[in-house]
Formats: C-alpha cells, sequence, structure tokens
C-alpha cells in the first residue's frame, strides 16, 4: 500500500492527532505553526487536517482537507472544487458535547455561578439567589443535531420552547412549535433564554444586534454557534446599561476575545474559549469519519460529510 503524505495542523482537538497516527500507511508531517504547515504540502503532501485555513495551504497536490470542525465559513469552496479537492467536515462528530456545553451556561447564567466563582477568588462569601428553569421560556436558533440536542434535554426541566429552523415543514424533533427565520424577532421579544444553535450567516452577517436584544430585554443570551452571529458592541452596550440579564458564549466575533473587550470583565458574562466540542470522546468518533474516507479516498465510493460548492453536505 503506498503510503499517504498527511499534514496534521498544530492546533487540533483532543484526540485527533493520536488517531491519525495510530492508522497505518500514512507519512505524517506534524509542523509547529501555519508557516510548517505551509511549507510541509508544498513538499507534496495530499492530505491536510485541520479546522483552520490559510490560503497558502492550497496547492496543487492537496486532494482532500480532513476537516475537524462542524462549520465550513473558513474554506474557498469555489476554488476546491476547480482544483478537484474534497472538503469533509466533522459535522455531527461534537453534537451530544456542544449541546450539554450549552445546557452548562444555561444554568450558569440563571444560576449566577459565574458570578459567584469571580467572589470564590476574592474569599467573597456572598449569596447570590439565582433563577430557576422550571417556567422559563427558551427560544433555540437553529435545530440541526446541536440545538435539538438541547431541546431533548431541556424536556425533563420543564421549560416552554420555541425553535427556528430554515425549512420548519422538513423539521422531524421533539419540538412541538417550530418557525422560520422570519420569526427572529416575536421569538426573541417572547424568550427569556435566547440559545443560538447555528452555524454563520452567509458573508458573516449579524443576526443578533441592538434590536433584537432590545426585543430580548431582561433576558439571557447563549452562543454556542459562531462568534459573528451576534454584534458584540451592542451585547456589552445592553449588558452596561444593565436591560440584559447576561450572556453564555463558547464563540466570540475575534477569537481569542482581545484583552481590551468589556465582555471578560462583566460579571453577568460566562465565557469558554471555543471548547464546548472538545471532550475526550472527539477523537475516536471523529476518527471513524477520518477512516471511512480514506478508504474513499485510497479505493474509490461514497465521501461522509463532504462539502459541495452550496455549502450543502452530502
Amino acid at each position: 500500500m503506498t503510503e499517504l503524505s498527511v499534514v496534521l495542523h498544530p492546533k487540533l482537538p483532543p484526540g485527533v492527532a493520536d488517531f491519525v497516527r495510530s492508522v497505518p500507511g500514512l507519512r505524517l508531517h506534524t509542523p509547529i505553526d501555519d508557516e510548517g504547515v505551509a511549507s510541509a504540502l508544498q513538499q507534496g503532501a495530499e492530505v491536510l487536517v485541520t479546522y483552520t485555513w490559510r490560503p497558502e495551504f492550497l496547492v496543487p497536490n492537496l486532494k482532500w482537507i480532513a476537516g475537524c470542525g462542524a462549520g465550513f465559513e473558513q474554506y474557498p469552496l469555489a476554488s476546491f472544487q476547480a482544483q478537484g479537492v474534497t472538503l469533509t467536515t466533522a459535522a455531527g462528530v461534537h453534537a451530544a458535547c456542544v449541546a450539554e456545553h450549552a445546557f452548562a451556561l444555561m444554568l450558569a447564567l440563571t444560576r449566577r455561578i459565574g458570578e459567584s466563582a469571580r467572589n470564590m477568588s476574592l474569599a467573597r462569601w456572598v449569596a447570590l439567589p439565582g433563577e430557576e428553569l422550571g417556567g422559563k421560556k427558551l427560544g433555540i436558533v437553529g435545530l440541526g443535531s446541536i440545538g435539538e440536542g438541547v431541546a431533548r434535554r431541556a424536556q425533563g426541566w420543564g421549560l416552554d420552547m420555541v425553535g427556528i429552523k430554515r425549512n420548519p415543514a422538513n423539521y422531524e424533533g421533539c419540538l412541538r412549535d417550530v418557525r422560520p427565520p422570519e420569526a427572529l424577532p416575536e421569538v426573541c421579544a417572547w424568550a427569556d433564554i435566547l440559545m443560538l444553535c447555528l452555524p454563520a450567516m452567509p458573508q458573516g452577517r449579524v443576526m443578533i444586534g441592538k434590536t433584537e436584544l432590545e426585543r430580548l430585554g431582561a433576558g439571557w443570551l447563549i452562543n454556542v454557534g459562531r462568534g459573528s452571529l451576534v454584534d458584540e458592541a451592542a451585547l456589552a452596550d445592553a449588558l452596561q446599561r444593565g436591560r440584559l440579564r447576561g450572556a453564555g458564549l463558547d464563540v466570540t466575533q475575534i477569537e481569542p476575545l482581545p484583552a481590551e473587550s468589556p465582555l471578560w470583565a462583566d460579571p453577568r458574562v460566562v465565557l469558554s474559549a471555543h471548547n464546548a466540542g472538545d471532550s475526550p470522546g472527539f477523537g475516536p468518533r471523529w476518527g471513524k469519519i477520518f477512516a471511512h474516507n480514506l478508504e474513499v479516498l485510497r479505493h474509490g465510493g461514497a465521501w461522509r460529510n463532504a462539502v459541495t460548492t452550496q455549502g450543502v453536505l452530502k
């Protein structure tokens, strides 16, 4: 069996590099930075394992990008098609983990765990009465595997729920009330908690800005989708004015979040470093997709989680 030359980007989710190293018949390159990745690719590598992208990664010999993220907005799909490069994603791999993390953010906000953690660092004993989830109204924007996972977990907590999905007629999940994207303003006004569980909008368009936050009012915002969905200046303003009760963010517009961002210091904000999908189970689950697609690359067949130029998984 001819060895395939594979480049591992230095920033990968837990367990991915270990899985690839366990696969026979691969010649691995493990550069320490983006410049090293580009250099290794220029030396003839055919496969790139990554979730980040730079234009210099697209070299003539590249055949397959084994993506480690669910999203693909960072990739030049038309250029891939022109060169015959296949892009596959990790869609579905971290759905359960992200849904749990989203639920954790919701509890951290409503029970004021973030504020209590800050008090711990000061050895300050302050009783902070939190809110109960039972009876709260939860709006879930995006009902893919993550949003659906949140909805199923929330069923036993006594929450009223409304979902937003691009094509409500195609929905087959647990929610009874699912509306189209045009219903976002009314869902914002209705919800106590608004949770974003969807990929980036076309051209990185903002979904939640000043108007939507004003409609949400004295509620909570949670984002486990993409940082570009939220106008962070409007979010910081809503928090500083005391209108919004809190925000739980696993993603931000710029990552890492700049040190000068007011979101760092706001006690009503709970931040995690885009790690909602990271767990010891990620590598083995991603590895099943990688192993399948490696056989396709070598012997032909149907790709799993391949992305078309229209941005659709097939």
